[in-house]
């Protein structure tokens, strides 16, 4: 049970203004690949490799990516349900598991929304059970959660005299993902991490949940980070991108800015799968080819450079750092760096001079 303490952590706990609500600093996750039944690791797969960003109050945080580039692990590791080798997590300033913020705490003020709608639910209780489950292990009394959950399925376009009783096999998919979604607000989060939430719904019913997402987070005053590989779902949601390659950050920053003027080419390549209506805008050759390098044993420098038409020498190495290209748009490109000596950076020095 969450003690008088906890539930106070977040009475005027709220971080200053224009400071992060959350902080992701060094993160590192390693999983160890087995030889057989009594070896040892013969290696780790580099899932999540020193990543470092922040999401202030309001905004919605769009985090895209190749599958396998580490989306979905950040997002686990956020939430604690697998254990980081390395890194900080940070929420209003203060560290999450630890005496200034327990876990049961952190949990309370940042909740996930999944992709796959029906594991997600306890088969054996009903929809307002599922709901009131969570209140009721957070010290809220049985009665209270109850209502709590009632007024939630409401607001999520589900009327209880309906849906209360039922089981999550007597719903479609939509109805879950939004009993899902109604789960994740009772406990009235301040983050709500949304995880491939509507990839796995019919387009018109993505539409409405995207739409019901949107409301919900001027109602409730929420924060979203929303992991998706539909560019266009993201362009819609987002207000700020962080791209994703092979366990890296390649590129963030504000939507448009990064849309019509990205600068990784990897970022480049992946906005240009984007489907088009303009017939002057065909695709007349593959954006990008081949797969991402084997994450057990990545390439050295810039993960890119094996896929980076672009690439030299240096590419292979030394690795880039993330460079700032604008307000609040960075990309780890050797090529936007000035002093890197790419010569498609030397080239932009030269033509700004």
């Amino acid at each position: 049970m969450l003690t008088a303490a906890e539930i106070r952590e977040w009475d005027g706990g709220e971080p200053a203004r224009g400071a992060p609500l959350l902080e992701v600093k060094g993160l590192v996750k390693h999983f160890p690949i087995k030889k057989g039944l009594f070896g040892g690791a013969r290696g780790v797969v580099r899932a999540v490799d020193d990543i470092t960003f922040d999401v202030v109050p309001g905004e919605t945080l769009g985090i895209v990516g190749e599958s396998g580039c580490g989306k979905s692990t950040t997002a686990r590791l956020i939430m604690d349900l697998i254990r980081p080798d390395r890194g900080t997590i940070r929420l209003g300033g203060r560290a999450a598991g630890t005496p200034e913020l327990s876990l049961k705490a952190f949990r309370a003020a940042v909740q996930m929304v999944f992709q796959d709608s029906y594991a997600s639910l306890n088969p054996r209780l009903t929809v307002v059970e599922s709901i009131a489950f969570g209140p009721t292990v957070h010290a809220i009394s049985r009665r209270e959660a109850v209502q709590r959950a009632r007024g939630l399925l409401t607001r999520v376009g589900l009327e209880p005299a309906r849906f209360a009783g039922r089981y999550p096999h007597e719903l479609s998919g939509g109805q879950r993902q939004r009993v899902n979604i109604a789960r994740a607000l009772a406990l009235q989060p301040k983050l709500l991490i949304l995880d491939e939430a509507v990839s796995a719904l019919d387009k018109s019913v993505e539409a409405q949940v995207l739409n019901l997402l949107l409301d919900l987070k001027d109602e409730f005053g929420l924060t979203y980070i929303f992991i998706s590989h539909d560019l266009e779902v993201v362009r819609f949601m987002a207000s700020r991108v962080l791209v994703m390659y092979l366990g890296r950050i390649a590129e963030i920053g504000p939507t448009e800015a990064l849309y019509t003027a990205s600068r990784h080419p990897y970022t480049t390549a992946l906005l240009g799968s984007m489907l088009s209506m303009d017939p002057d805008r065909r695709t007349r050759e593959a954006p990008l080819a081949g797969d991402p390098p084997n994450p057990i044993n990545p390439p050295p420098g810039c993960r890119f450079h094996t896929r980076c038409r672009y690439a030299e020498n240096l590419c292979s190495e030394k690795e880039p750092m993330l460079e700032a290209t604008g307000s609040g748009h960075r990309a780890a490109c050797h090529a936007v760096d000035p002093l890197s000596g790419h010569s498609r950076a030397r080239r932009t020095r030269r033509e700004g001079a």
